[in-house]
C-alpha cells in the first residue's frame, strides 16, 4: 500500500507492506523501518480496526532472526539491529516462544527497542544479559524453529 503523509508543510510517501505480517516493514522516502503494532493478536478482517504502530529504528530485514547458512536449516539467529545496551531478557533457555512474543529490550541513543521472536521455537540458547553492551548484528539469543 502507499499513502503520501504531510508533516508541517514536508510530503512523505509512505509504502506500507502486507499488515497482516510483524514486523510490517515501511518503506518512507526510501529509509525503511520496521513497526511492531502493539497488539499481539492480528484481528480477523470483520473485526479489524485501526492501528497506531510503534515505530523503532531503521533497520536492515535481513539482520533479525536471520538463518545462519552454517548452522542447521532449523536454528534461528536473533541479532542486534543497532548498537546498545541490553536492559532485559525476557526469556530464558528451553523456554518455548511464540512468533511476535518479546525476546529482549535493547536500549539505543535513548530509545528502548523491543526485540520479538521472528519465528515460534524453543530458546537454545541466550548469549546477553541485562547490562551487556552489544554491536550491530551481534548475536543476541538463539533458537530452534518447532517442527
Amino acid at each position: 500500500m502507499k499513502i503520501h503523509v504531510k508533516i508541517q508543510d514536508k510530503i512523505y510517501e509512505v509504502r506500507i507492506g502486507d499488515i497482516l505480517t510483524r514486523p510490517i516493514q515501511a518503506n518512507v522516502d526510501g529509509e525503511v523501518f520496521e513497526v511492531w503494532p502493539e497488539e499481539m493478536m492480528v484481528p480477523s478482517a470483520e473485526r479489524r480496526s485501526p492501528v497506531v504502530p510503534q515505530v523503532s529504528h531503521p533497520v536492515q530485514p535481513a539482520d533479525i532472526g536471520k538463518v545462519d547458512e552454517k548452522s542447521s536449516s532449523k536454528d534461528v539467529l536473533v541479532k542486534a539491529p543497532i548498537p546498545g545496551v541490553i536492559i532485559e531478557v525476557k526469556v530464558s533457555a528451553g523456554e518455548t516462544v511464540e512468533y511476535g512474543q518479546e525476546l529482549c529490550v535493547l536500549e539505543a541513543m535513548k530509545m528502548k527497542n523491543s526485540i520479538r521472536a521472528g519465528k515460534a521455537g524453543i530458546i537454545d540458547k541466550v548469549i546477553v544479559s541485562a547490562g551487556d553492551q552489544v554491536s550491530q548484528n551481534q548475536t543476541l539469543i538463539e533458537y530452534s524453529r518447532e517442527a
